[in-house]
């Protein structure tokens, strides 16, 4: 089985160097020449097109759907390019809609279109500990699932071609909303002279708790490294696709709204690639309260 990876950026890498050690006859393809210099065990093709012909299954790690979009229906894209029968898998932050319509637009091609997002940054990308949401036909999630498992930890399928992407941004949403909770929470107890270390230990034992009091907090916000490696900027971007397809589905989610003006603010008003747990430091700058520990 020959495969094909375009986009060997900070999570692409990684997962680059998984599918190699499992084996995988690998063919690599970035607009960026440099990011494939490393690799000495996989090819790289100078184009898509050369990528697309010599490969059975396809894997996109791209930044966005107009991305992905151009990557496939382009006129040197993977539609004209890969053999019938071949398999594109979006493991990018798509958007659902636009999900669907590629995989309309690859089955009248003869190809199929598995969108398969991934939650874990860099950290689990690197390690290996991705969770993978897939959108496919069951058949298809079976024939993929050995690939995505050299990847991911938890690979689970949660339904037709576009769940994955669906889910991928809906679990975003309420990551942002339950971090950007915790600081208020945090601004308060901090203003109230109550020890953030105590209080958090605290409320992960009621009912208050979350991933960000458990782990984001203790990991990247009382010790001010903010380095999880997920940026603000892409966190927002999902947050922002929540809104549209509440939008696109004529269905109101009233807080969606404000956390995407809150994701917004932080951003244009933060340093240039912030990683998402500086929202802290944008409450910060509001109520002239650090949350450090003392």
């Amino acid at each position: 089985m020959n495969i094909g990876f375009i986009g060997i950026g900070q999570m692409g890498r990684w997962m680059v160097e998984h599918l190699l050690k499992a084996g995988y006859n690998l063919t690599m393809f970035d607009t960026n020449p440099d990011a494939t210099i490393s690799f000495k065990d996989a090819r790289t093709a100078s184009s898509i097109k050369e990528l697309g012909a010599k490969s059975d299954i396809v894997i996109l790690m791209l930044p966005n759907s107009p991305i992905v979009e151009s990557v496939v229906t382009g006129d040197n894209g993977l539609f004209r390019s890969m053999k019938p029968g071949g398999i594109i898998i979006d493991m990018s932050s798509s958007y659902v809609l636009s999900t669907k319509k590629l995989s309309q637009k690859a089955a009248s091609t003869g190809l199929t279109f598995v969108d398969a997002p991934v939650s874990g940054g860099v950290k689990g990308a690197k390690a290996g500990t991705l969770t993978i949401m897939v959108g496919a036909q069951k058949e298809v999630y079976l024939k993929v699932l050995p690939i995505l498992k050299t990847m991911g930890k938890t690979v689970n399928l949660i339904g037709e071609t576009g769940s994955g992407h669906a889910l991928k941004a809906i679990n975003n949403y309420l990551s942002a909303t339950s971090l950007y909770a915790t600081t208020e929470a945090a601004i308060l107890l901090k203003k109230l002279n109550i020890d953030l270390d105590i209080a958090l230990e605290t409320i992960n034992q009621s009912s208050g708790q979350s991933f960000s009091t458990h782990y984001k907090f203790p990991t990247f916000v009382l010790p001010r490294s903010f380095n999880s490696g997920f940026s603000l900027d892409l966190i927002l971007k999902d947050v922002k696709m929540v809104n549209d397809i509440s939008r696109d589905l004529h269905i109101p989610v009233f807080l969606a709204g404000s956390v995407e003006q809150i994701y917004k603010a932080a951003s244009i008003s933060g340093d240039h690639n912030q990683d998402h747990t500086e929202i802290v430091t944008f409450l910060e700058n509001i109520t002239s309260v650090q949350l450090n520990r003392e």
